[in-house]
């Protein structure tokens, strides 16, 4: 108890030390731009820190990691080169046991500058907010778990376990190849997947991604209206698919009533022809859709549509429709019953006045944590929602200064009971 009581206390004598690190992690491009990434300072900034507190870190591309590029979750056109992960270990009294800690450090993109308040990668505390892309996503992590290792030092606090932290890359628009790398190269008992929401913990992760189909005329239009034929039909089909998928989720309990069952498939944008009266023959449609089905339970109701389509692309004078996956297939997951890292961390926040609920992820990492990680993995975190002003993904991204030092005390509290 001693030790914990002393551990909050530092937390709070020194939460403006903590502000500034996530400002200057925030101030670090690590924008994701799919096919490659800024992904190669933020770790080497992480290292750097990590050296100056007395500790050794490792920062490598999941290219580097042996099985990785043989493996079922490998998935190809990611460019990983110069995407790296940085992972740490405090030794503590036993080196049998282990806890990994892990958030990852790449960013959506900015987009456009004007829309936003302020300037994206200012990192600056205002009006009891940090400021600046990937504040809630996923950085507030980071900074939160390089603050905690340092914060034990100094207290000269030995852990019973070794506590390993990993930064990891690629994760946003379902690369995963980081999270995989962190758990085919540092097997550990347990892992805790900083990325999560609202002091929440997520115990199950849905499963699906997102499919890009191509619509393209027999022979060269000089208009598109072919094609636009074409991608109403896949929006016509693609209600039916969401209404089978919407079902699913709302049968099972942990995504009951939620934003995830709600929006089970979403057309995330289309077009049809281009610009100048150039390529009317071709369109295209992308979606983003959720379920607790398989990926050859998805596959064989996708190849049931597309006999029926193409026969009517066929009278329309469209070619065969083209389905292909725009991210990875992202595998439901569900982790071990009776989890004692969950009852650990609800402990955690209970003892600092915050009451955790159970769950589920939407396309996150956390399928590797689960399958190739320990099946007691789980998330845990206070980002803040995608449809939130300033949440995740959001123009004018904060987290809360208050949340922050709250999120610190639990995961202390966490790390001394582990």
């Amino acid at each position: 108890m001693k030790d914990r009581e002393l551990l909050r206390k530092k937390i709070e004598q020194d939460k403006k030390e903590l502000f500034e690190l996530l400002g200057s992690l925030i101030k670090i491009n690590s924008e994701n731009f799919i096919s490659y990434g800024n992904e190669t300072k933020c770790p080497d900034y992480i290292k750097d820190y990590c050296v100056s507190i007395g500790l050794q870190a490792e920062v490598y591309s999941p290219l580097t990691v042996d099985g990785l590029k043989n493996h079922p979750d490998y998935f190809e056109g990611r460019h990983l080169e110069e995407r790296k992960n940085c992972t740490v270990t405090l030794k503590g009294k036993n080196d049998n046991r282990k806890l990994m800690l892990a958030a990852h450090h790449d960013t959506v993109q900015i987009g456009n500058e004007n829309e936003w308040s302020f300037p994206p990668l200012c990192g600056i505390v205002k009006d009891g907010k940090v400021l600046g892309r990937g504040a809630c996503d996923d950085k507030y992590a980071i900074a939160t778990s390089l603050f905690l290792i340092k914060k034990i030092k100094e207290l000269a606090i030995e852990l019973d376990y070794d506590l390993l932290f990993t930064a990891y890359c690629d994760e946003e628009y379902g690369g995963s190849h980081g999270a995989l790398a962190t758990c085919l190269k540092y097997p550990c008992d347990d892992y805790v997947n900083l990325d999560c929401k609202n002091f929440d913990i997520w115990k199950a992760g849905v499963g699906g991604g997102e499919l890009k189909f191509i619509i393209q005329s027999a022979e060269a239009e000089d208009n598109c209206s072919k094609v636009f034929e074409g991608i109403k039909r896949v929006v016509e089909y693609l209600n039916e698919f969401r209404q089978k998928r919407q079902k699913e989720l709302e049968k099972n309990i942990y995504f009951q009533g939620s934003v995830v069952a709600r929006n089970a498939c979403r057309i995330m944008n289309f077009n049809a022809g281009g610009s100048g009266s150039t390529s009317m023959n071709q369109g295209e449609l992308k979606i983003t859709y959720y379920t607790d089905k398989d990926e050859k339970y998805i596959n064989n109701e996708l190849s049931v549509f597309v006999k029926e389509i193409n026969a009517e692309f066929s009278k329309l004078g469209l070619q065969d429709l083209t389905i292909e996956k725009a991210t990875r297939f992202f595998h439901y997951v569900e982790c071990e019953t009776n989890n004692p890292i969950i009852d650990k961390m609800k402990k955690a926040g209970m003892d600092n006045g915050k009451i955790i609920e159970d769950k589920g992820a939407c396309l996150s990492d956390y399928p590797m944590f689960i399958l190739y990680g320990s099946p007691r993995a789980i998330c845990f975190g206070i980002g803040a929602d995608f449809d939130r002003p300033g949440g995740a993904h959001q123009v004018n991204e904060y987290v809360d200064c208050d949340a922050l030092v709250d999120f610190a005390k639990i995961m202390g509290d966490f790390l001394l009971s582990y």
